[in-house]
């Protein structure tokens, strides 16, 4: 799939789920620190598990002084509904601790940097990078990674390459866009299994129906 192709399919797909007025996924009000943990609570749970777990943390400890000093007893029961509580506060206090203890309490501003702290991998250190810092980078989630397989914008699984393919094919002006699009095609008709093609509006530049 080339450039005009992939933004075409972008646009129709936030036509047909009426996104077009779609302004970014964004974190309003948030710390850089918060918007971390929240992008760790998000894996593996609902977005509103996710959110729930992230609201209820901040309230206590909102930074990541608190959170260093709270017993990781304290903060499972803050993280409970996220879902995997104990590796994620395990998670949670090992990164703190790298922010506190080796970044003087700031969180990075740069991938590498972000990569080095515990459990931050590429699409954390995205997360962060954009909405955070403002800073131009591509997420993939197992959302984006299958859309874009099945459109043909990468022809890989692993999500590096797909990272790459979309930031060579798709303008950076529209990575948000691509995010919406992507996440809610995947979420309501290009699933895992079954997909549901009959209903999907870019059916016909899906690479499985050609």
């Amino acid at each position: 799939m080339n450039t005009e192709q992939a933004v075409e399919a972008i646009d129709i797909i936030l036509k047909h789920f009426d996104l077009e007025d779609f302004e970014g996924i964004g974190y309003e009000g948030s710390t850089p620190y918060q918007i971390l943990i929240s992008t760790i609570l998000s894996q593996q749970t609902t977005e509103r598990n996710s959110r729930k777990a992230s609201e209820t943390l901040f309230a206590e400890c909102p930074g990541p002084r608190e959170v260093y000093d709270t017993p990781a007893e304290r903060i499972e029961k803050l993280v409970f509904s996220s879902g995997y509580y104990r590796q994620k506060t395990r998670c949670i206090k090992e990164v703190t601790k790298a922010i506190v203890e080796d970044f003087d309490g700031r969180v990075p501003d740069d991938a590498e940097d972000l990569m080095r702290l515990p459990g931050v991998g590429k699409k954390t250190a995205a997360c962060v990078l954009r909405y955070a810092y403002g800073k131009p980078s591509v997420i993939v989630d197992t959302h984006i990674n299958r859309v874009s397989q099945r459109l043909g914008i990468s022809d890989s699984k692993k999500p590096e390459d797909t990272q790459r393919a979309i930031m060579d094919t798709v303008p950076q002006d529209r990575w948000d866009d691509l995010d919406i699009a992507f996440i809610t095609l995947g979420r309501r008709y290009c699933r895992p299994s079954n997909p549901d093609c009959d209903n999907c509006p870019v059916s016909e530049l899906c690479g499985q129906n050609n």
